[in-house]
């Protein structure tokens, strides 16, 4: 979950709301439809009931029923229409409609008390039915005597309109859902917008295309946007002052080391460590400026770089008439650090393997898995083994190994080290010595 983007967090928060708002809009709204429906078919029969009550007669001499051969309401008169009635006394059945005469079974009511009723919205018998029962009082020759009116509606109709209803609204919410979730996705895209944009520039920065952020963005972003411009200041300016500072140093050092070294009568033996000297100095002051890379360093192109070198070696070597050739595998790849570093660690590894190959040297630069990886081979003798694992050693000097990669190597193992690179040497498919620079690309 911590790892999901803004959009699919809110898109899902979405979706959910929209699975617990919908089923149960869709269950209210039917609850509330099938409630109005069956107090509408209360009233109807109600209606119905009223209806029989006011078309009855008890006979005061038989105590016998006595009701119009053809009803007001046709569905009473007609076999099996979806409509029935009974009239019940103490003594049984009085009457019943002739919407009846099919019915094999005598359905078993529960009569009401006097003046009261009784609605019941599933009656089971062979089908279900809404039965309405009304007990009402007559005069008759012993007094006066109740009868109840009983109408039944078959459920049916009842039914086929709840589910007409049912998938209507199902099928309508369905849609509505559909719809507010695009809407919710042009919307969560619009919103999340600035944000993307802002996202491609900070990328722009780190890759050096950009050395401040300038876009306009809404106001709770411009914090954040002016946060990351200060910062991309002060990292320059303070890169700046450092490097200003280390020139300075060296400056200031090689001045008296010349000094120094030019003196009269030096002693043949001083001669050297003042030389080691001067060395260690241009070495830790290169250490030391390439280890104030940072997140939003400039990445410096590469192409550019390796076309500079390569035309020096052209020059350099030009009697020994090598064919230098690179592979780059994205012509905008970047290093992420400074240009005399770049600089410097490609010149002294190709430098030394221009000195040691025969008639061919490589140059290929690609990216696999959020690392920079620039092979450089040779078809020369190759580096021992043994001597491999001395060049990697940090702080050991192989400047006395002057055939191949020995001189400036050095300097190398510490550039890369101070961006925290590896430096990987293997046997070349040309014969010779094949050297893996590693670098983390920072995302």
């Amino acid at each position: 979950m911590h790892n999901l983007s803004l959009r699919v967090r809110s898109f899902a928060a979405a979706v959910l709301a929209l699975l617990i708002f919908i089923p149960l809009t869709a269950i209210t709204l039917e609850q509330a439809f099938n409630g109005s429906l069956s107090q509408s078919m209360l009233q109807q029969l109600r209606v119905q009931s009223l209806t029989l009550i006011s078309e009855f007669e008890l006979d005061n001499t038989t105590s016998q029923a006595q009701m119009p051969e053809q009803l007001y309401n046709d569905q009473f008169n007609i076999p099996d229409s979806g409509l029935y009635a009974f009239i019940q006394s103490h003594d049984g059945v009085l009457w019943q409609s002739l919407s009846t005469l099919n019915w094999q079974q005598q359905p078993e009511f529960v009569a009401p008390d006097i003046g009261a009723e009784i609605f019941i919205e599933n009656f089971s018998m062979h089908n279900s039915y809404f039965l309405y029962a009304y007990t009402a009082e007559f005069e008759s020759s012993v007094g006066y005597q109740p009868v109840s009116f009983y109408i039944l509606q078959d459920k049916q109709v009842f039914n086929t309109e709840k589910s007409k209803f049912a998938n209507t609204l199902w099928n309508w919410l369905g849609l509505i859902a559909l719809l507010l979730l695009i809407l919710l996705l042009v919307s969560l895209n619009a919103a999340l917008l600035p944000i993307s944009r802002l996202n491609k520039q900070i990328r722009q920065a780190e890759s050096g295309q950009l050395k401040r952020i300038d876009q306009h963005y809404p106001p709770e972003l411009e914090k954040l946007k002016s946060s990351i411009n200060n910062l991309l200041d002060t990292e320059q300016q303070q890169r700046s002052r450092y490097k200003n500072s280390l020139s300075d140093l060296a400056h200031s050092l090689k001045t008296p080391l010349a000094v120094l070294s030019g003196t009269e009568g030096l002693p043949e033996q001083a001669q050297e460590p003042i030389s080691q000297i001067n060395l260690q100095i241009q070495r830790q002051l290169k250490r030391a400026v390439a280890g104030t890379t940072s997140t939003f360093e400039q990445a410096v192109p590469i192409m550019p770089v390796v076309d500079k070198l390569f035309n020096a070696m052209d020059k350099v070597y030009a009697d020994k008439h090598l064919t230098l050739t690179h592979d780059i595998q994205h012509q905008a790849l970047g290093f992420h650090g400074d240009i005399t570093d770049l600089m410097e660690i490609l010149g002294n590894v190709l430098d030394n393997a221009c000195k040691a190959a025969v008639k061919q040297v490589t140059l290929s630069v690609l990216t696999s898995l959020n690392t920079l990886l620039i092979h450089i081979e040779d078809d020369g003798p190759g580096i021992p083994k043994d001597k491999r694992e001395q060049l990697l050693e940090r702080g050991t000097r192989l400047d006395s190994y002057k055939e191949g990669q020995g001189i400036g190597m050095a300097v190398v193992a510490d550039l890369v080290s101070a961006y925290q690179g590896q430096l990987e040497i293997k046997q070349s498919d040309l014969g010779g010595a094949k050297l893996t620079l590693i670098f983390p690309i920072r995302v």
